[in-house]
């Protein structure tokens, strides 16, 4: 009986995801996201500081 429930769980441990995969995978996304998010505030900083810059002259 405990060898039926022992080839279930290997079973269903073997077709779940990695879960190393699914952290770098999560982590990747993670580190895109904020990137992102870091040149658009890049980018919006730069057009009010040339903005700003435009209005002094």
């Amino acid at each position: 009986m405990t060898e039926h429930f022992t080839g279930h769980n290997k079973a269903r441990r073997e077709a779940s995801p990695n879960h190393f995969f699914l952290a770098c995978a999560i982590l990747a996304l993670s580190i895109a996201f904020l990137m992102s998010a870091a040149l658009a505030g890049a980018t919006a900083f730069r057009k009010e500081w040339q903005f700003a810059s435009d209005a002094k002259i």
